[in-house]
């Protein structure tokens, strides 16, 4: 494979930039059930898909350009540079967490991280609904009832979905098991760097902000994020897997293929040095 140059790594970036901001404003569900904090999209894939595949730091331009461009040219409202922050670390973060995480080998046998975030995330949910019977609008004038019936079908759509995102997780693992995707890159520490991307930086950070901003209470911003949040990482995993596998056919080293060739020289050396 070639190594990717310059040139190419910016070409990329803008042709991602330009999707980034396609899908985010036209291929989009803005403000579900009437709440201005809750967006469905699909171009975060886009976002953490260049950074596995140019690396953070382009990555990171390609977060911040698509929400800050998208906002200018595209205006659903007031623009807030705050709102920023948290595509910008939809950018940064995929490429450093699946690094860290594959350093560790905690991942090479089994997604313990995604199992621990998923369960995390249906407890957290949990005790949400225990403590909380009503959602209220900033002005408090306008509530929205979390009857039982209600919670009790999140509750269990949330514990269906996560069956199947590990039954989907299993069958992408057997499905590159012997082809060449599996050579280059793990399922598992795709879907563990999305999730820590997204449930640790993503979520919380733009919460805080859309909390500031709107001025609706932080923890039921972050709850209702997070319940959707849950259903697009599925997505996300899956999209950002099929682009990594179409990416190969292009015969251009991507940012982790650099990284893991770089770590493997340096192994060699040493292995090499101790030899001597």
């Amino acid at each position: 494979m070639h190594k990717m140059s310059l040139l190419y790594k910016i070409s990329y970036s803008a042709l991602f930039i330009a999707l980034g901001i396609i899908l985010s404003r036209f291929v989009s569900l803005p403000a579900l059930f009437g709440l201005p904090f809750l967006k469905i999209s699909p171009a975060n894939s886009v976002v953490m898909f260049s950074s596995f595949y140019l690396g953070p730091f382009f990555g990171f331009v390609v977060g911040t350009l698509v929400d800050t461009l998208g906002a200018l040219l595209f205006p659903t409202g007031p623009y807030n540079p705050l709102f920023t922050i948290a595509a910008s670390l939809t950018g940064l973060m995929p490429y450093l967490c699946y690094v860290a995480i594959r350093k560790t080998h905690i991942e090479d046998k089994f997604p313990f991280i995604s199992l621990f975030m998923v369960v995390l995330l249906n407890v957290l949910l949990a005790i949400f609904f225990i403590f909380n019977d009503e959602i209220y609008s900033e002005s408090g004038k306008t509530a929205y009832v979390l009857y039982p019936w209600l919670k009790w079908t999140i509750s269990s759509v949330c514990f269906a979905l996560s069956i199947v995102f590990f039954i989907a997780l299993y069958l992408l693992n057997k499905k590159y098991k012997d082809k060449r995707f599996s050579k280059h890159y793990k399922i598992n520490l795709i879907a563990s760097s999305v999730f820590i991307t997204y449930f640790v930086f993503k979520i919380p950070v733009g919460s805080l902000v859309q909390a500031l901003v709107l001025n609706w209470e932080f923890l039921i911003i972050m709850a209702v994020r997070m319940l959707a949040g849950f259903i697009m990482a599925f997505v996300h995993i899956f999209l950002i897997s099929i682009a990594l596998d179409v990416s190969l056919n292009f015969n251009v080293e991507g940012a982790l293929l650099s990284e893991n060739t770089f770590f493997k020289r340096i192994k060699g050396k040493l292995k090499n040095k101790t030899a001597e």
